[in-house]
């Protein structure tokens, strides 16, 4: 089973942030994955026609897709396009589930904070144990902002906060989690959270630079997204970068 992972987009009205998209999405295709998943950040400007954009070519892949907002997204706008899909009411926060075949669960976390580059976890705690109560397979969790601290300063004062509870939760779910992902710092990232995988996708668009220890080399990456492979009960994540 294949889960994709796309992560900021930025879409902003521009023909170049969709194009971005459109070659990760070109990459994609021939995987034919089983699900996809976008760990928010989807438009920063131009709201409503970016998302319905975004909607369009993620429909054009096949494949049933899952998407949280990130810090720049417009809950209202992203509602309208995404909500009769998503489950959403007019409400916040914009959680969403849905079960891929019968050997995985995604779980989206609404994390993000209204007017904050931060998040908070704590707001959708109780209905992530309600979730994680439910019978059904082992779950991926997908947000935005990471609840882990990652090593670039002024990307970890804007982390998920709240993320010893989350992994409370985590650790005391009936049902197995096999792992959280997220986006928010535009790098790919790999470490342990609440005994069990984490990563960070790298974005769509334009990444951020490896800025750790005081050092900082150029910016040089291309677009990309997260491969979530599992097969046998094991969850297996590969970075892949599209083009130059």
């Amino acid at each position: 089973m294949i889960v994709a992972q796309l992560s900021d987009i930025h879409a902003d009205g521009s023909a170049a942030r969709l194009q971005r998209l459109d070659q990760v999405l070109a990459w994609l295709r021939p995987l034919r994955p089983d699900a996809i998943i976008v760990s928010g950040d989807l438009a920063e400007f131009e709201h409503a026609d970016s998302y319905a954009a975004i909607g369009d070519r993620l429909d054009s892949t096949g494949a049933p897709y899952y998407v949280v907002p990130g810090n720049v997204d417009d809950h209202h706008a992203m509602g309208r396009v995404f909500g009769p899909q998503m489950g959403w009411s007019d409400r916040r926060p914009l959680n969403c589930v849905g079960a891929v075949g019968a050997e995985l669960r995604v779980i989206g976390l609404d994390v993000t904070v209204a007017g904050a580059h931060h998040g908070d976890a704590a707001p959708v705690l109780d209905w992530l144990a309600t979730t994680l109560e439910a019978d059904g397979p082992p779950a991926l969790i997908f947000q935005h902002q990471h609840p882990f601290l990652c090593g670039i300063d002024e990307k970890d004062r804007n982390i998920c906060r709240n993320g010893d509870r989350l992994a409370q939760v985590i650790k005391a779910a009936r049902n197995p989690v096999l792992g959280l992902t997220c986006g928010h710092v535009h790098r790919p990232m790999f470490t342990r959270f609440a005994e069990r995988a984490a990563t960070m996708a790298p974005s769509v668009t334009r990444a951020n630079r490896l800025r750790l220890d005081g050092r900082e080399p150029a910016i040089s990456d291309p677009p990309g997204l997260l491969v979530h492979h599992l097969k046998d009960g094991r969850l297996v994540s590969h970075v892949v970068m599209v083009g130059s």
